[in-house]
């Protein structure tokens, strides 16, 4: 492997209007082979956001740390790496070569104090085109430099405030950064962190690095607008936080946020948009317990505290204040708040746990679909039944949620066989010609049981006789229920018929 050195590349100082030129054929442009310098300087600003770098350089000064590279052509400079942060020099010097930007670049260039000290640019200058294709493809292909993790780039704001860093001086200190959604994102972190889970599997989780991880995950609900709406967050533009739930309720939340983290159901994958039947059922669920809390009596309690985002002693609100995201990405402007509960007497509290705990037993009203998304290729009919399967009450319609995972077990299964390129008609798995649910499961036994994974056949064959499981968990339950007018099934019943198709579910989904 050849080692690029560019030890031995002169460094000169060149005057960035008249002595080094914008690169024709930059690979950034839009316009093939440029040849006019200001059509190449246009495309900078149009097409490659030039402008961001005019702003940052008045706003915090140029950043000498990458030093950009030059050749020479023809006796002439041409920058081959680093051509946007010459055009924004470039207009800086001169706002008329960009006339739609005009305005605008010589209002930030009147901010310098001293313009002329942004007209002259250090370059290394490489000894041939070659040579400099092969650092330029380093730099922008081989991936050298490996960028911080969401959670990385939050604990660093979060550092800053537990510093003593107030949030007006963080906005202040980095004028080019979207300051307001990393710390947003730290105390988003914070606030969960806070909350004294009952189940010490659950406190444990939030101190490991997977957690850490899933801040991704976390960011998809706590960014939306369904989850700041329901909870009431929000921040004004002094960082102070507020919130409508209470920190009973705030717990309830967040219990079943970091369970399903936990239980892996929740991630990227499954919340991977707002019409995602894991999303869809989690926000019902988000609701219901909102909705239950407010028929308590206690949803309201202790909900409108607020705090300051930092402070010049270096202390963090303990338990709160949730700077809000960045404006234009949807949240609204709302952030959480505390979530701490007060500190009352002992004998106060006594029958608050049992309360909230009686609240966080109710019936699951809805399927747990978190990990069972139907893939791209598979027909848009069975994707939209999955997604009505999710949002059905079980508490509420049990027989008809019985009936829908008939269906779509049924139709998951002929799904999962037409991807492998399979009639199961041509595998005498049908009844004059139509293909039912236990010919389809007939047919995943034979498939499973010559190709694997073993551990599905007794569950496929449990499923299928009856045998291995109770009656209702049984195909011939669901065969029942879609046609003996004398047969029902409860709540729990559709839940546990749900739960012992959950593996095949998995299954068939990955093709």
């Amino acid at each position: 492997m050849q080692v690029i050195d560019t030890s031995q590349w002169p460094v000169v100082k060149l005057d960035v209007l008249k002595q080094v030129h914008l690169d024709p054929k930059n690979v950034r442009l839009g316009t093939a082979d440029a040849k006019v310098e200001a059509d190449i300087i246009e495309d900078l600003f149009v097409n490659e956001d030039a402008f961001s770098l005019v702003e940052g350089i008045c706003k915090v000064g140029y950043l000498t740390h990458e030093t950009p590279v030059a050749l020479k052509r023809d006796d002439k400079y041409v920058m081959v790496e680093g051509n946007r942060r010459l055009a924004a020099l470039k207009a800086i010097q001169n706002p008329m070569l960009v006339p739609n930007y005009q305005a605008r670049i010589t209002a930030c260039a009147a901010t310098l104090a001293d313009r002329s000290a942004l007209s002259k640019i250090r370059v290394m200058v490489a000894p041939n085109q070659t040579e400099a294709d092969q650092l330029i493809a380093a730099i922008h292909t081989g991936n050298l430099r490996k960028p911080w993790s969401p959670s990385r780039q939050a604990a660093f704001f979060q550092a800053q405030i537990d510093s003593g860093k107030t949030f007006e001086e963080l906005l202040s200190r980095y004028p080019t950064i979207n300051v307001r959604k990393f710390v947003f994102r730290a105390h988003i972190m914070n606030l969960f962190r806070s909350v004294k889970y009952d189940d010490p599997h659950l406190q444990d989780f939030l101190t490991t690095p997977k957690w850490a991880r899933g801040l991704s995950t976390l960011a998809r609900i706590f960014e939306s607008k369904d989850f700041l709406d329901l909870t009431g967050l929000k921040m004004d533009e002094n960082g102070r936080v507020s919130k409508t739930t209470s920190d009973d309720v705030f717990k309830q939340i967040a219990t079943e946020i970091v369970q399903g983290m936990y239980a892996e159901n929740i991630n990227t994958r499954s919340l991977n948009s707002v019409k995602s039947p894991r999303y869809t059922q989690l926000m019902k669920t988000l609701r219901q317990i909102v909705t239950d809390a407010k028929e308590t009596g206690v949803a309201d309690s202790n909900s409108h505290a607020s705090a300051q985002t930092g402070s010049k002693s270096g202390a963090t609100p303990t338990h709160g204040s949730q700077p809000d995201s960045e404006k234009g990405t949807g949240t609204g402007g709302s952030a959480p708040a505390d979530s701490t509960g007060d500190k009352d007497d002992a004998s106060d509290n006594q029958d608050k746990p049992k309360k909230h705990s009686n609240a966080r037993k109710k019936k699951q009203r809805n399927l747990d679909l978190g990990q069972i998304k139907a893939p791209d290729t598979y027909p848009e009919a069975l994707k939209v039944l999955l997604g009505e399967l999710s949002e059905i009450d079980v508490q509420k319609f049990p027989n008809a949620t019985f009936l829908m995972i008939r269906a779509v077990l049924e139709k998951s299964i002929k799904a999962f066989a037409e991807a492998k390129s399979v009639d199961i008609r041509s595998t005498g798995n049908n009844q004059k010609g139509y293909v039912q649910l236990g010919d389809a499961l007939k047919w995943l036994l034979e498939y499973v049981k010559n190709n694997g994974p073993r551990h599905l056949i007794q569950v496929i064959e449990g499923v299928r006789t009856g045998k291995l499981v109770t009656y209702t968990n049984s195909g011939d339950a669901l065969n029942a229920v879609n046609h003996n007018h004398h047969f029902e099934v409860d709540p729990d019943q559709a839940h546990a018929m749900w739960s012992s198709i959950d593996s095949i579910m998995r299954y068939v989904m990955k093709p």
